[in-house]
């Protein structure tokens, strides 16, 4: 063998090699985790990385506003996941029932006790050309040292965030690393809705390893006892 084609074989080899490492270098989300009690869904819940307010439009600051009077008046608020309608993945992850992550080397799968929801996170993957609108958008990821850094577009603008509805303009950027020495996974969202927001702000969630526990099955509509009252309303 000539010494060029010896010297490409090694360079071959040596990108192999180094693509190898550099997957099994990424840290290992996998198993089973549930938002930290100060991060879960609630009115007063939501935390901005700035401490300042969510920074909502006059648009949807008043339908917010018309919620949270009629919550105050002890009126029913019926909300777009009590007819059976997918979360998000933001909202689903701040509910208090555990979620699944399992990890592979071309996508990260969360699968939620919660009304059986799940997300599929690409890794190294492109957006298609034309996105079909939905819930949980179309999201693709990639790794940046021990950060996974996942892109979301496609939002059908029905998907909840508390009483607020992320429009179908919203674009996430969420960055998700392990912190607490692997006890607990920081996701700091990047939120750039142009329609219900009058500018990008951050939010941070932190879920805590459940080591000894699994998912089991929880259906919303199972143990409804609210929808039947709507009349009385």
């Amino acid at each position: 063998m000539s010494d060029l084609k010896v010297a490409a074989a090694a360079a071959i080899g040596a990108a192999v090699m180094l693509a190898g490492t550099a997957a099994s270098a990424a840290p290992d989300f996998s198993g089973v985790w549930q938002v930290e009690p100060f991060y879960s869904t609630g009115t007063e819940r939501i935390r901005t990385v700035d401490g300042l307010p969510l920074p909502i439009a006059p648009a949807a600051k008043a339908e917010l506003d018309y919620l949270n009077k009629r919550d105050e008046e002890g009126k029913f608020i019926v909300h777009n996941t009590m007819l059976g309608w997918p979360k998000g993945f933001i909202q689903a992850s701040r509910g208090r029932f555990n979620f699944k992550i399992i990890q592979q080397p071309k996508q990260v799968t969360f699968f939620f006790e919660e009304d059986h929801q799940y997300d599929i996170f690409h890794i190294d993957a492109k957006h298609p050309a034309h996105v079909e609108p939905s819930f949980l958008g179309d999201s693709v990821a990639h790794w940046e040292g021990d950060t996974l850094v996942v892109d979301t577009i496609g939002y059908n603008g029905l998907t909840a965030l508390n009483n607020v509805q992320m429009s179908d303009k919203t674009h996430t950027t969420m960055r998700l690393r392990l912190v607490n020495d692997g006890k607990s996974l920081e996701n700091i969202i990047t939120f750039d809705d142009p329609v219900d927001f009058t500018r990008p702000f951050q939010m941070k969630i932190v879920y805590g390893r459940r080591p000894n526990e699994r998912i089991h099955e929880s259906v919303y509509a199972e143990n409804e006892r609210d929808l039947q009252d709507l009349n009385d309303q």
